[in-house]
């Protein structure tokens, strides 16, 4: 990933410090330690990869988050990275997202921020992501030319009685709200009593075209795998979310 700007400008000053230069009679001490103000998506998102947990915590918060999640997401002992990024859409609305590691009740979270008939960006919903299994992940997907929607994955959907499972979701945004149109299970292990290793589904994403999503899952047992299956999500206008095509043999 490049640094931004003010990332550079940063560790310049920490290059400094290490030879024993002051500023103003004093030691540089390289990260930000007053309050971040609101302003666009990429120095917000820039601020807070140095700064300190307390203005972080207290950025998040006039965003919108909530204040346990924030304090969470921010506290030394929940280390992960903040994310502030935008997103593009085809309506007149500005939206972004925050994405925050597992923290509060092993819970991560996605916050959509909306500035639309306001000139500062807010909060306007959220999606909780279980950790049980492992940290969720999410990247953006171009559904459509100059269009954003969230696709996570790996994120925790139960467990009980040596049965394990994951899902992967895509969100689209409409009118300040994140709506799922795709949701199934990415990983399932399944701990048979006759087995002595569980056996494993493994699903990976493709996009193909714009709104054709490819899936193969593979099924191993102890790092051995026994087959491999595919099928293609396809966006239906009609319903407004993917559906997908039965799983196929992938012949070797």
């Amino acid at each position: 990933m490049k640094f931004s700007r003010l990332l550079q400008l940063a560790f310049g000053l920490a290059s400094l410090s290490s030879l024993g230069l002051h500023l103003s009679g004093q030691l540089l001490k390289v990260g930000i330690s007053d309050s971040i103000p609101i302003g666009t998506l990429e120095t917000m998102n820039d601020a807070l990869q140095i700064a300190d947990p307390e203005p972080r915590s207290d950025l998040l918060k006039r965003l919108g988050v909530d204040a346990k999640v924030a304090d969470a997401a921010t506290a030394p002992r929940f280390p992960g990275d903040i994310e502030i990024q935008s997103l593009r859409t085809h309506s007149e609305d500005s939206y972004g997202i925050v994405s925050l590691p597992c923290g509060l009740q092993d819970q991560a979270f996605i916050y959509l921020l909306d500035k639309t008939g306001t000139d500062t960006w807010h909060a306007v919903d959220h999606i909780a992501l279980d950790c049980f299994h492992g940290t969720p992940a999410y990247r953006l997907l171009s559904l459509s030319p100059g269009e954003d929607s969230v696709f996570v994955q790996h994120a925790h959907l139960g467990h009980g009685s040596g049965d394990v499972q994951d899902k992967a979701t895509v969100y689209t945004i409409r009118n300040s709200r994140m709506h799922e149109v795709l949701s199934t299970v990415d990983y399932h292990s399944r701990q048979e009593p006759t087995y002595r290793y569980p056996v494993e589904q493994n699903s990976s994403f493709l996009q193909i075209s714009s709104r054709v999503i490819e899936e193969t899952r593979i099924t191993s047992q102890n790092g051995s795998p026994l087959r491999a299956e595919r099928r293609i999500w396809r966006w239906q206008t009609t319903q407004g979310a993917f559906s997908a095509t039965s799983f196929r043999a992938i012949l070797k």
